[in-house]
């Protein structure tokens, strides 16, 4: 069998009109027929207690309609809200008693659409809106030809929250847990829950949007697992959950250290003797510190760290350096700022 040039072309753009509409998220389009809702969408039907009807409607029963039934009208109006990104209104469309001007209000802005499209049918998408923000929609639809019918059969949503990857990582130190994960755009702030089981969250904090690279959680009990997830708020709504991450504070009980004298604002404890650790301090910047100190010493940093972290108390710490001293000094001392300190850990010799 031969093929003319024209026929060659014709099969050629039947292809590609094929490949195109079969690659279209939304093969339906405004004035086509559709039966049932499109993959990734939730179809309502005009019974349900979301649309709220205003004025006088009747019940237009035809086995043609989606669940045997619409709603019609010609001076009333509908009203639904929705929390989503999409939606499409379906009902018939007839030339001879549609209107072709009716209003849709969306979030406080009119738009006109026409009830009548290329051919009459039941069950058409008469109108639609995509790529809403993801969050709550009012949408209000108003007739302006009172002397036709608006028509509404069902309404089609979409409706799942978008899924960013959060990538939520816990990272243990002592009494307390240092989150991280991926940072949403436009993201208003970052929900963090957590508990001691897992999928159970008993307690919930707020972290600031610009907190996602390094949040910590402190006062928790160590030796404890805790479990935690992180939501991200975008335009006052909620985003999925992350993935799950655990992590058990690490550390020991110190006994309580000797009172520091009154008279002297930062008392220096004596050349050390006996009874050492070393203390590693891990700053924010990633930096360790490292120092060989007397238990005596490490309790003060310790009584320091952990009064400034219930609120009071001074802003630095001076660790004496001992015989690291360079050059012809009396006292060498690293001065340590509270909120600089990511984690610190203590062991014992």
């Amino acid at each position: 069998m031969k093929f003319s040039r024209k026929m060659v072309l014709s099969i050629i753009a039947f292809i590609s009109i094929f490949i195109l509409t079969s690659n279209n998220i939304y093969a339906a389009t405004v004035g086509d027929k559709l039966t049932g809702a499109e993959k990734g969408w939730e179809r309502y039907d005009d019974t349900d207690p979301m649309i709220k009807f205003n004025g006088t409607w009747s019940y237009d029963k035809m086995a043609e309609n989606y669940k045997g039934s619409q709603n019609i009208t010609r001076v009333g109006s509908y009203s639904f809200e929705f929390t989503g990104t999409a939606f499409r209104l379906i009902g018939s469309s007839y030339k001879a008693s549609d209107s072709t001007s009716v209003e849709v209000t969306i979030d406080g802005v009119a738009e006109i659409y026409s009830g009548v499209k290329n051919r009459d049918n039941r069950q058409v998408i008469l109108f639609e809106k995509l790529n809403l923000p993801y969050g709550k929609h009012t949408v209000v639809v108003k007739n302006l030809v009172t002397s036709k019918n608006v028509t509404i059969d069902a309404i089609d949503l979409i409706i799942q929250k978008p899924s960013y990857p959060l990538n939520l990582e816990a990272n243990a130190g002592d009494s307390q847990v240092s989150l991280n994960w991926n940072q949403i755009r436009n993201a208003e702030s970052y929900t963090v829950r957590f508990g001691t089981e897992p999928g159970n969250y008993t307690d919930t904090v707020t972290a600031t949007k610009d907190e996602y690279g390094n949040y910590v959680i402190p006062g928790l009990t160590n030796g404890t697992t805790y479990y935690f997830v992180v939501n991200a708020i975008v335009n006052g709504v909620e985003y999925e959950e992350s993935n799950e991450a655990s992590a058990t504070p690490t550390g020991k009980e110190q006994p309580n250290p000797e009172p520091e004298e009154p008279s002297n604002p930062e008392p220096q404890p004596e050349q050390p003797t006996g009874n050492r650790a070393i203390l590693v301090i891990t700053m924010t910047t990633g930096l360790e510190k490292e120092f060989d100190l007397s238990m005596q010493e490490v309790n003060s940093f310790i009584d320091w760290y952990e009064a400034k972290q219930a609120g009071s108390g001074r802003a630095s710490y001076a660790i004496d350096k001992h015989d690291n001293n360079k050059g012809p000094f009396k006292s060498r001392k690293d001065y340590i700022l509270f909120d600089r300190v990511l984690t610190f850990e203590v062991s014992e010799y």
